[in-house]
């Protein structure tokens, strides 16, 4: 039993460990900000057309969530507006992640747009 106790200590002790990339301290605010801004470029006609994605965005337990969620809305933006403009309007919600999310992500994301 012990041994199990020792496992289970050490595991938890992996994963909750600070290695410098762990995702910050939710922001309950910029969470508020995050959703308002999604919902506002989904818009009205959007939402009557996706009313799915208006109720993940609406109700995102985290922003990480919002932060992939951003794929979804773009598709959605696509079919409403031409395809350059709706990828331009969900990367400029991107600022409002930094420092929100994983480093890493954002890192994976702007390398991503580099190509």
């Amino acid at each position: 039993m012990h041994s199990v106790k020792t496992f289970l200590s050490s595991l938890t002790s992996i994963l909750t460990s600070s290695n410098g990339d762990s995702t910050p301290k939710a922001d309950p605010h910029a969470m508020l900000l995050i959703q308002k801004s999604m919902l506002r470029l989904l818009g009205l006609r959007g939402a009557e057309l996706n009313p799915d994605l208006e109720h993940r965005i609406r109700y995102a337990p985290s922003i990480e969530a919002l932060w992939f969620l951003r794929a979804d809305l773009a598709q959605a933006l696509c079919l409403q507006r031409d395809e350059t403009s709706a990828l331009q309007a969900v990367s400029d919600l991107t600022p409002l992640f930094e420092g929100n999310i994983a480093k890493t992500q954002l890192q994976a994301y702007q390398r991503g747009q580099r190509r």
